[in-house]
């Protein structure tokens, strides 16, 4: 099958917290760390050191190489459970001198690429209830549970600590299928889980958002914030404006903003914000098609949905028109894209 992997796979730009929370699982369970990582480019020391990062690729691999090592019952939920915000390094400790957890959420979303973020966040407020909607970046279905179940679980254990109350969520929501630990979502997040749903999320009261946090330092946030906007990282042309398009578009495929909308709503002239879409190397209709492609080769990796789903899902009202992009994006027909990615599921399993 041609090869339609994203570059920015091997782009060097996660912290290792989740990795060394995954070495130290190999460990307790008398597994060899030294074999896990051999061949992926680091050691165990070298996750240790200030600064490390670790492409998505390797990241995806360690997972991988554990998950045969000691199974994969619950283990993303153990591994998210034992992280807190300071798991987060400088942004775990922005979002700790915020005034609400709700504005230690926005820092956290805002700099979630700095905090190692292996799924896209996104944030949704409606009424009484929010909820965070988790987004796959890449086409990995071996280990989509995994990434689901530590971020989520890590969320929670994070929200718990930041607001040292235990919150309890609405109900999650998991667009796989049912799993035989599944007891323990339940035991973990204290709340109605469903399976087999068409999206991932996590549902609770909206006025979590307004609990003020004891930590507070208003200018130590402020200076988080400067530190964080000065980084430099090897995927620079990712800059926050450019998140903030993604996830802009994500939240609304079928129908997204145009350039014009966004740039009232950061209040800047659209020239501006076209230049500066620019200036990264990108267009905006490109970051349009990056997430249609994207959401494309998640859904038809799962069966169960025909093209005419995935096409409304994906944004587009006319299968036709969804046919021709998709062989735009990647070359190949959207059946053969599905052959070849189910094929690849089936040997993964």
């Amino acid at each position: 099958m041609k090869d339609i992997a994203d570059p920015r796979f091997s782009n060097a730009s996660a912290p290792a917290h989740v990795s060394r929370a995954l070495l130290r699982v190999v460990a307790e369970r008398q597994g060899n760390a030294e074999r896990v990582c051999l061949g992926l480019g680091f050691t165990p020391t070298d996750l240790a050191r200030p600064g490390f990062r670790l492409s998505h690729r390797q990241s995806y691999l360690l997972v991988r190489r554990v998950i045969e090592q000691v199974g994969d019952k619950g283990l993303g939920l153990l591994v998210g459970g034992r992280q807190s915000a300071v798991s987060l390094g400088l942004v775990g400790l922005g979002m700790q001198a915020c005034a609400t957890l709700g504005e230690a959420l926005e820092l956290g979303l805002q700099f979630q690429r700095h905090a190692g973020a292996m799924l896209g966040h996104d944030l949704e407020i409606q009424g009484d209830s929010a909820r965070l909607l988790l987004t796959p970046l890449f086409y990995e279905p071996d280990v989509q549970a995994f990434y689901m179940e530590e971020a989520f679980s890590s969320s929670l254990s994070i929200v718990r600590h930041l607001s040292v109350a235990r919150l309890r969520p609405r109900l999650l929501c998991l667009d796989y299928p049912r799993p035989a630990h599944a007891d323990l979502y339940e035991a973990l997040f204290e709340c109605p889980v469903r399976f087999g749903e068409q999206i991932n999320a996590i549902e609770f009261d909206s006025a979590w958002l307004d609990m003020p946090l004891a930590t507070r330092d208003d200018a130590v946030a402020a200076e988080v914030v400067e530190l964080l906007k000065q980084a430099r990282w090897l995927d620079q042309e990712r800059s926050e404006l450019i998140e903030g398009l993604q996830r802009e578009v994500r939240k609304q495929l079928d129908a997204p903003p145009s350039l014009a909308q966004l740039a009232r709503q950061l209040n800047i002239s659209e020239r501006t914000l076209r230049r500066r879409i620019e200036s990264a190397g990108l267009s905006y209709q490109g970051i349009i098609d990056e997430s249609r492609r994207a959401r494309a080769l998640v859904l038809l990796g799962r069966d169960d949905l025909s093209l005419a789903e995935v096409a409304v899902q994906t944004g587009f009202s006319d299968v036709r028109n969804f046919r021709r992009a998709f062989k735009r994006w990647t070359g190949l027909a959207p059946r053969e894209a599905r052959k070849g990615l189910l094929q690849q599921l089936g040997e993964m399993g």
